[in-house]
Order: structure tokens, then C-alpha cells, then sequence
């Protein structure tokens, strides 16, 4: 036993060490220093908000300078949903597999607030930085397909879908409702495992059940799927801007992302 669990171990840090190579070839990561952005206020934002958009055009500034033009629209959605803490948003679009790199390790070296003369406060910012360049573009041979996934579910009710990828894959879900976030799967129950090209395959395993449940009338809940070429799991708090970060860790190549939407009805509430 003790043999057969450090094959397990050294074949997964094998792994992980390829991932690691594989994703260090595919992207480059550019330090910058002194960007500036800014932001002007309105009566309904906070200083701190106002801070907020001007780092995010900072942001935005680095990345033009690191030769990341195209699709700048879909970081402004970004950085916009960031600063309203609406990320399930994001994955109701395209808008993370559009996006060509990211921005980390972000500095505030210098900050100017004023009012302007139309008592606007006008806030500027300096920013050191590294842009990440994703040197691979999306592979567009590599999809996956999704069955069984309704819009809404009577309370108490099992879900259950297929799924088949046109790449051997591995598979991270997550489901969010109003209040909780659970990763449905690789879990304590299911582990994880390839999943053939072209090979459907049901969730969940003969192992567990995923039951959806809600103490309100209706209750929508978010199912998100990442599935990677290589085995990256994910060790994150379940929260959508850590699963984010962890998205952009990933070059656009090795990975595919789906998003559901659907409705939790709970009936006996509704008679109350």
C-alpha cells in the first residue's frame, strides 16, 4: 500500500512538473514600471472606488505597452465586473477566453487626488507591475459538449448531466448559489481522472449525488466547468476571483471553460 501510494504521489508531482514547463513556454511575463492611470469620480463613488478605476486603467495602459492591444474591451468588462464583485457575469460571456494575458503583482508607487474645477475628484495613479503574455492562442479544436443540464430543478432534485470533450481532459466544476459555493468535482467522493477525447461520460460518478436544495422559493445557482489538458487542480478557496486567478494561470490553449445558469424552485414555499 505504502509502494502504491508514492507511485500515485511521484506520477501527480510528474505531473504537475510538466504543467509547469508546458506553461512557462507559453507565456512571458513583462515587468513594468511607472504606469499611470485616471480616474475622475462621480457623486456616487466612493474615493476608494474612484482609486479602483484609476489602478484598472493603469492596468489597462500596462498592457497596450506590452503589446496586448486586441480585445482591450474585454479587459474594461473585466476590470468593471472586478470592481462591482459581479464575476458571475464573466462567465455568462466570452470575456475570459477572449482575454489575451493578465496583470499581477501590482504596486501603487505614487497616488494624486485633487478636485478639478468642476469639483470632480480627479484621483491619478502610478503603478509598477508585471503584464503576463500568453505566447499560445485558444486551440479551437478543443471543445467540450454538455447534456442534461436543465434551467430549472424542483427542489430536492438530483442533477445530472453528460459531458464529452473533443481532447483527452481533466475536469474542475463549481456550483454557486445565492449564499454557498461548493466544487462539486474533484472532491472528497470523486477523484479526479482523464477523460477520454470523443468518450461521454456522466456526473455524477456511481460514488455520490448532487442534490440541489434551497430554504427560498427560487434560488439561482451557477455551474462552471474548467477542463485543462493537463492535470491542474485546483486548491483555491471556492470563490469566484481565486477561480479566476487561477483561469489566468492556465495558457488559453490547455483549457475550455462552460457556464450554466438554472433555478432551484422550491413548491412548498410557494404556498406560503
Amino acid at each position: 500500500m505504502k509502494q502504491f501510494f508514492f507511485v500515485l504521489f511521484l506520477s501527480g508531482l510528474i505531473s504537475l512538473l510538466n504543467f509547469n514547463l508546458t506553461a512557462q513556454e507559453k507565456v512571458k511575463e513583462i515587468p513594468l514600471k511607472n504606469i499611470q492611470g485616471k480616474a475622475i469620480g462621480n457623486e456616487n463613488e466612493s474615493i476608494g472606488q474612484v482609486m479602483q478605476r484609476a489602478v484598472n486603467e493603469a492596468k489597462i495602459e500596462a498592457l497596450k505597452q506590452a503589446g496586448i492591444e486586441e480585445n482591450i474591451a474585454s479587459f474594461t468588462n473585466y476590470f468593471q465586473s472586478e470592481n462591482n464583485d459581479k464575476y458571475e457575469e464573466l462567465f455568462a460571456s466570452d470575456i475570459l477566453s477572449d482575454i489575451r494575458g493578465a496583470v499581477k503583482n501590482v504596486q501603487i508607487t505614487d497616488t494624486l487626488k485633487q478636485f478639478n474645477n468642476y469639483e470632480q475628484l480627479d484621483v491619478q495613479v502610478t503603478i509598477n507591475c508585471i503584464v503576463v503574455k500568453y505566447l499560445s492562442n485558444k486551440d479551437l479544436s478543443f471543445d467540450l459538449f454538455v447534456d442534461g443540464v436543465g434551467m430549472y430543478y424542483p427542489n430536492e432534485t438530483k442533477l445530472i448531466f453528460r459531458v464529452k470533450s473533443t481532447k483527452d481532459a481533466y475536469a474542475n466544476m463549481f456550483l454557486f448559489n445565492e449564499t454557498e459555493a461548493y466544487q462539486m468535482f474533484p472532491s472528497k467522493y470523486e477523484y479526479s481522472f482523464v477523460l477520454k477525447k470523443d468518450t461521454e461520460y456522466n456526473f455524477p460518478t456511481e460514488a455520490v449525488d448532487y442534490i440541489l436544495y434551497t430554504n427560498k422559493k427560487s434560488e439561482s445557482h451557477r455551474m462552471i466547468m474548467v477542463f485543462t489538458k493537463d492535470k491542474i487542480p485546483y486548491t483555491g478557496e471556492i470563490e469566484y476571483k481565486q477561480i479566476i486567478d487561477w483561469i489566468f494561470s492556465i495558457p488559453p490553449d490547455m483549457r475550455i471553460i462552460k457556464s450554466f445558469t438554472f433555478n432551484v424552485i422550491n413548491e412548498n414555499k410557494m404556498v406560503e
